[in-house]
């Protein structure tokens, strides 16, 4: 299967929420994923919205990586 970056260079949680469930969907479909979050992404991570806390984690324990 390929292997997906997904680069996240916003502080608009809506748009990392979405990115985190394209990675979802692909890692389901067997894929590799990683997400580089980058400038203003990075402030997203420090965010405590429990949707995308509750995403992030999901992805991690699908073996997709989240990289700032």
């Amino acid at each position: 299967m390929a292997k997906i970056g997904v680069v996240i260079n916003t502080s608009e949680p809506e748009n990392f929420y979405n990115a985190l469930r394209f990675s979802l969907f692909a890692l389901e479909e067997g894929h590799e994923v990683e997400i580089f979050a980058m400038g203003k992404g990075v402030e997203v991570l420090t965010l405590n919205e429990e949707r995308i806390l509750s995403l992030m984690r999901e992805v991690i324990e699908r073996n997709g990586k989240i990289v700032a």
